[in-house]
């Protein structure tokens, strides 16, 4: 597993648990680079965050991380999204 799917998998435990516990948003999500040791949040709410996943192969970083193997298709003042082809 690359390092950006690990970081996914764990964003999509933080929305489950943030939705589950009805957390105050905006709710600290990881970027999803390529850099094991990237540890940058990602402010957003739970609907951004859905918003953001919309397609199987994207991935949130911080603007100007990468991610091997990916575009960037949008930026946002928050972050980018970048989709792996």
């Amino acid at each position: 597993m690359q390092t950006e799917d690990v970081f996914r998998e764990a964003n999509e435990q933080i929305a489950e648990k943030a939705h589950e516990l009805e957390l105050q948003q905006p709710i600290p999500f990881l970027c999803a680079c390529s850099d094991k040791r990237c540890f940058a949040h990602i402010f957003l709410t739970l609907e951004q965050y859905a918003e953001a996943r919309a397609g199987p192969a994207f991935y949130m970083t911080i603007a100007g991380h990468e991610v091997v193997g990916a575009v960037v298709v949008a930026s946002h003042e928050r972050f980018a999204l970048t989709e792996k082809i």
